[in-house]
């Protein structure tokens, strides 16, 4: 069976189910407060999570696993796992999607990772130093460091995970079938609504072309000398990654939220309980 933004992309049913989720945080349930006239709602980053969880039937671990969810297949006696890492962003320029050629240059955003101690603790082992970044020295080694931290921490996730369920059948994560889910979303137009795009990009990060510091980032560079990832060592340990929407495995095409009543505490409780 196969998986929207997985394995493929989704189906009219399912794209309709994962815009409903999305759409019920608008009802004031939401944790982000909009601009707007109605002063409604709009999910958080957490709050996506749960929606893409809700889509595939599984419980969010709700932690900060490399994975945000998993996808179990049985599949020849064992069940393999197919997870993902959801990553949402506003996009100034995601409008740009609807022109052709603007949509060949446009990029994802997906902050992977911010964990200063594990990035330079691994660093320090390979002989690297705060002072080396300061001074712009060793772009490719903090550059081949900062992947393999990455690689890391995706293992010891899919360890964890195939870990679970001791009793059951073999587990395994299918890396090739993991993916980075990136949720964009437009500034509001005049009608105070967004466009979103979601597309999903291997979870297994490329090699760039090129590395080079750039102010206090260290910066990858892909093979059209664009920028593929930038990593802020010394501010907070940032890693962002900018892939290609283009490139991307499976995706949605721009669409809008439904826009349901917007409903206070007090009438939610009369609804559920008969307060009044």
């Amino acid at each position: 069976m196969s998986q929207p933004f997985l394995t493929a992309n989704p189906t009219p049913d399912r794209m309709r189910a994962l815009v409903e989720y999305l759409s019920t945080y608008r009802d004031g349930s939401g944790n982000i407060r909009e601009d707007d006239p109605e002063r409604s709602t709009r999910a958080d980053s957490r709050q996506i999570e749960r929606c893409f969880a809700e889509l595939f039937g599984v419980k969010p671990p709700e932690s900060k696993s490399y994975y945000d969810f998993a996808v179990e297949i049985n599949q020849g006696g064992g069940v393999v796992i197919s997870a993902a890492s959801v990553k949402s962003k506003e996009a100034a320029n995601l409008r740009d999607f609807r022109d052709r050629s603007k949509r060949r240059r446009l990029r994802a955003y997906l902050e992977i990772a911010n964990a200063s101690a594990k990035d330079w603790t691994l660093c320090r082992d390979s002989g690297l130093r705060e002072e080396d970044f300061r001074a712009h020295r060793h772009a490719d080694r903090f550059g081949a460091a900062i992947l393999q931290r990455q690689a890391d921490e995706r293992a010891a996730a899919e360890a964890k995970i195939q870990k679970q369920r001791r009793h059951a059948a073999p587990r395994r994560v299918d890396a090739q079938a993991s993916v980075f889910l990136s949720v964009m979303y437009s500034p509001r137009d005049k009608q105070f609504q967004r466009e979103y795009l979601v597309s999903s990009y291997p979870i297994v990060l490329p090699l760039p072309e090129h590395r080079e510091f750039r102010g206090k980032a260290l910066v990858g560079l892909d093979e059209h000398d664009e920028v593929l990832y930038e990593w802020y060592a010394l501010s907070g340990s940032q890693f962002k990654y900018y892939p290609l929407i283009d490139e991307r495995k499976y995706a949605s095409q721009l669409f809008q939220l439904l826009k349901p009543a917007l409903e206070s505490l007090h009438q939610k409780a009369a609804r559920m309980f008969g307060h009044t």
